[in-house]
């Protein structure tokens, strides 16, 4: 009897201990989610849209799950949810909260939301740089001749009268550079180190200024050459092209002092570009059609020595009356921008608009930005960025931020 007793306690006891142990396994233990933790951030400064990596450790592994927090003095400038990421990285689009020329400093952190006490990390400095710039160039009246870029990043500006020019280097420290002819022209920097301009008006041609500065030095006197040059280029080869204010456009070899027409038909005011082997141009007020076609944006390749250009060997990119451009620019992907400019007192097709278009190389017709003044009068493109100048309202140029996809879609992008 006692021995069938004790067989069935020891029974009891066994299926007790059995019992428990897997209640006490059924109930997990709490999970400790660790703070997130940033050891850098690349880059540390830049433009919106431009992606910014996190590295650290503890982020959450779903990447929806962490939040990218951004303040300035304790104020919430944006909440990013990352475009992907790991325990130990997170990639995010840089937002747009910065003012016109203002770059914000900022504190970024980031928030593991799926934590009931959402663990937050230090916060981490970082730039947001703006995507409008203003420079005020102070030693000219204003910036209506021309704009220019250096190897080495600085920018130029040229007056009109007088026709000095300035140069602003990427710190922004103006100085005096050296003075060119009264004119109203493009001016770039050729494979010889000199700083060329056109003047359009008056006995001067193309004058340009020594790598060193000062003043200029005559180049291609006008009438002899191109009369009233209005913008220029060179292709690989050393090769100048000059595309004149009625339109013409001429060719200088680099194998010889004068220059040959390539262009004869044009109209008055057509401003011209180069471009990977193309020359662009525009034609406006033709309302006869003399200039070879409709008004708009052409181009053709440049043609052979001893060839020229005809409204055959021409493509029309754009058929317009609905801009006045008193220059174009072009960026590295071929798409044109117009600096909507003049307008004739009895022409009532053109229009000056304060937006600054874009047109792709298949014709599609894009606003990029308001700008604040009408009438812009030149512009450069230069590191992603499209410098327009302010032209006859002021000393001022523009600087608008596009980005590196600015050839998918009308900018800003973000």
């Amino acid at each position: 009897m006692n021995k069938k007793y004790f067989n069935f306690l020891t029974l009891i006891l066994i299926s007790s201990f059995v019992f428990f142990s897997c209640e006490e396994d059924a109930d997990p233990a709490d999970t400790v989610v660790p703070t997130p933790v940033i050891t850098s951030i690349s880059p540390v400064e830049g433009y919106p849209g431009e992606e910014v990596t996190i590295t650290g450790e503890n982020f959450n592994a779903n990447a929806a799950l962490n939040l990218i927090e951004i303040d300035s003095n304790g104020v919430s400038l944006a909440s990013v949810t990352p475009t992907e990421g790991t325990i130990t990285s997170l990639k995010f689009t840089r937002p747009n909260v910065s003012g016109v020329g203002v770059s914000i400093s900022a504190n970024l952190k980031v928030r593991n939301v799926e934590d009931a006490d959402e663990k937050v990390s230090d916060s981490v400095s970082i730039t947001l740089l703006p995507i409008f710039d203003i420079i005020t160039v102070a030693g000219l009246p204003k910036t209506k001749g021309g704009l220019a870029f250096d190897a080495d990043g600085n920018l130029y500006a040229r007056g009109q009268d007088p026709a000095e020019v300035y140069k602003i280097t990427p710190e922004g420290v103006e100085s005096y550079f050296g003075q060119t002819h009264w004119g109203e022209g493009e001016m770039h920097f050729g494979p010889d180190g000199y700083l060329y301009a056109a003047v359009v008006w008056g006995d001067y041609g193309i004058v340009r200024i020594p790598p060193g500065g000062g003043d200029y030095e005559d180049y291609m006197p006008a009438d002899t050459d191109v009369n009233n040059p209005f913008d220029f280029d060179w292709d690989s080869d050393g090769n100048m092209y000059i595309g004149t204010a009625d339109g013409t456009i001429y060719r200088r070899s680099a194998n010889a002092d004068t220059a040959t027409l390539i262009k004869s038909y044009g109209y008055w005011g057509s401003p011209m570009r180069y471009y990977d082997g193309d020359l662009y141009w525009w034609t406006k007020g033709d309302t006869v059609a003399s200039a070879g076609g409709e008004n708009g944006l052409w181009k053709a390749p440049v043609p052979a020595e001893g060839d020229t250009i005809s409204p055959a060997s021409s493509t029309q990119i754009l058929s317009s009356d609905d801009h006045t451009p008193s220059g174009l620019a072009i960026d590295g992907m071929g798409n044109t921008y117009l600096m909507d400019g003049w307008i004739d007192a009895d022409d009532t097709t053109g229009t000056i608009t304060q937006d600054l278009v874009r047109v792709t190389p298949t014709g599609t017709v894009e606003s990029i930005y308001t700008l604040p003044t009408q009438n812009p009068n030149k512009a450069v493109w230069h590191d992603n960025k499209l410098y327009v100048a302010k032209g006859n309202q002021g000393n001022q140029i523009y600087v608008i931020y596009l980005g590196p996809d600015y050839a998918t879609g009308a900018v800003p992008q973000y």
